[in-house]
């Protein structure tokens, strides 16, 4: 009789492990989806950031104040365009790095 409720609860261990680990990989899967597009936000920032930078200064209104407007600005508007445009760089950092993940639910 020992065995046999030995045998079950094992196996009903090892059931709620699988199921805990997909939890946890399922959730792990959705942050790494979360950080490819922070990374893809930041990526289109620094090309925005470039390109104002190349544009011709020492224009009339140029001040300390509206560089750190256009800062915030462009902070922003990177991440409305990472949100609402497909560049690819989230996607393909989120397949690169999926792989691992998945391979921690089958441990």
């Amino acid at each position: 009789m020992d065995e046999i409720t030995l045998k079950l609860n094992t196996q009903h261990n090892y059931k709620n492990n699988v199921e805990t680990n997909k939890f946890d990989s399922n959730k792990k899967l959705k942050e790494l989806k979360e950080i490819s597009n922070q990374f893809e936000s930041i990526f289109i920032n620094e090309i925005l950031k470039q390109a104002r930078q190349n544009k011709i200064k020492n224009g009339l209104f140029d001040s300390e104040a509206i560089n750190t407007f256009n800062s915030m600005i462009d902070q922003k508007y990177s991440e409305i365009l990472s949100k609402k445009t497909n560049f690819g760089i989230s996607d393909a950092l989120f397949n690169q790095f999926k792989a691992q993940v998945i391979n921690e639910r089958e441990k």
